[in-house]
Formats: structure tokens, C-alpha cells, sequence
């Protein structure tokens, strides 16, 4: 019989708990604008919005809260997503196989899929992208462009074109690489820029979809992850999908 860790965790509100597996792993849907955890310098300028209401320690990489009982409950962190990406995010509640889960992640042996909502039009149904990128700090903020001899590869598969005059398109786009900004970059050399992109959109389309829908987000969500692996001899498997947010199937009626 399974034995599911019964725990309250101090999610923001605009964020939902997927799952709960008998592992401790916990699998959360994060939403947009909010950061997966605080910086380490807070701004004094606005109030950051964290996935959990509580502390958070950057040396151990977890969240940190008491509960109902007095006793301090951890929630251990296996990699982020941007504050404007929604989505799954991999959440432990073991801090040993969270070290574990974050290796499987940094050594790309776990699958990830996003869904993103673009302007333009693709010519191609699916196939690979592969541009050189780097970084590079432009009056202070950190942008991506390409150059450099590090390859972004990622695969793409165009599932639907959206009714109406704005030209939208639906992709679901699986990164092989992990670099900074990747998938916005990669859109943006198309010229299918990601709706809502602050920084590497199409700024015209993102005012008129914003004034017609009232929508402002980055219409980009991490939609699936998978993966595999081993912890005291039990054999845990990760499949999780989290659907398209309403906001943005909204864009595609």
C-alpha cells in the first residue's frame, strides 16, 4: 500500500500542487510571474512573488517552513523555471534524492517538453534547431544572441494554428540543450517570436494581442517531464504533464 507523505506546503496562491508521489517528490504547476525562488538580494522596489510563501535557503537550495506541530518541513528544489515560464517544476521532500534528481537534470537525462504560443508562420511542420549561442550583458541585463561555439539544439513540432487575424501558431518545442533563453532565442531567429516575449518578441504583436485579449503574458509553459531513477533500491518513475493554461487557449479560439 502506497504511503503518500501527508504535508501542508505554503504554495503562492496562483500556484497548484499536481502530485504528490510516495518518493516525497512533489510535482507542482508554477505560474507565470511568479519566481521559482527569491534572489539572494531582494529588491526593495517590489515584492517578489515565490512559488512557496516561506523562507528559503540558497546554500541548501529548499524552501523552509514549520508546521502545524512545530517541526520544520523542507521542500527541496531539482532545477527552476523563469518567473514569466509557467509550469511543472520538480519539487523533493528528501534532500538525498533531490541530489540525485538535480544531477539527472543537469546532465540532460531528463526529458522536457514546453507549449508555446507564437506569431508568424512557420513554414515546416516539425523538425531541429541548431544555433550557436551566447551570452552577453547589455547595459547591465543579460541577453542572448548568436555567436560562440556553444549549440542550442531544439525540436519542434508545430500542433495547431490559431482561427482569427493575429496569425498564431501552437508549438510544442522539447529542448536537447539547456542554455539561457534558449527556446525564446530559437523562435525569435525564425521569426516566430513567443507571444508576450518582453525582451526577444515582436513588441507590435505583443500591444495588439494585449489590447484585444487583455492577456499579457509569456505564453510559454512547461507542459511534460519524464524521467527515471533509482533511490534505496526502488526504481521511481516521473511522468507528469500539466495542460495548457487557460489564458493561453484562450489565444487559440
Amino acid at each position: 500500500m502506497s504511503r503518500i507523505p501527508q504535508i501542508t506546503i505554503p504554495l503562492d496562491s496562483n500556484c497548484r500542487i499536481v502530485e504528490i508521489k510516495e518518493s516525497g517528490i512533489v510535482l507542482i504547476e508554477k505560474s507565470t510571474n511568479v519566481m521559482s525562488h527569491p534572489n539572494r538580494k531582494p529588491s526593495s522596489s517590489k515584492v517578489e512573488k515565490t512559488l512557496l510563501k516561506s523562507k528559503f535557503c540558497h546554500e541548501q537550495e529548499c524552501y523552509l517552513w514549520m508546521n502545524e506541530k512545530g517541526v520544520e518541513e523542507k521542500l527541496h528544489l531539482c532545477h527552476r523555471l523563469d518567473s514569466a515560464t509557467s509550469g511543472l517544476i520538480v519539487g523533493c521532500l528528501d534532500h538525498d534524492l533531490a541530489k540525485i534528481i538535480r544531477k539527472k537534470f543537469a546532465n540532460r537525462e531528463v526529458s522536457k517538453s514546453y507549449l508555446a504560443i507564437t506569431s508568424g508562420f512557420l513554414a515546416v511542420t516539425r523538425g531541429t534547431w541548431k544555433d550557436p549561442l551566447i551570452e552577453k550583458r547589455i547595459q547591465g541585463k543579460l541577453r542572448v544572441q548568436k555567436g560562440g561555439n556553444q549549440i542550442a539544439v531544439t525540436k519542434f513540432r508545430k500542433i495547431r494554428s490559431a482561427s482569427g487575424k493575429m496569425n498564431l501558431e501552437l508549438l510544442e518545442l522539447v529542448p536537447v540543450t539547456g542554455k539561457t533563453h534558449q527556446l525564446r532565442v530559437q523562435c525569435m531567429f525564425r521569426k516566430v517570436p513567443i507571444v508576450g516575449d518582453k525582451t526577444y518578441g515582436d513588441f507590435a504583436t505583443n500591444r495588439k494581442v494585449q489590447k484585444s485579449t487583455k492577456i499579457k503574458r509569456l505564453c510559454l509553459h512547461s507542459s511534460k517531464i519524464n524521467f527515471e531513477t533509482i533511490f534505496n533500491g526502488n526504481r521511481i518513475s516521473v511522468n507528469a504533464e500539466c495542460p495548457i493554461p487557460r489564458q493561453m487557449g484562450r489565444l487559440l479560439i
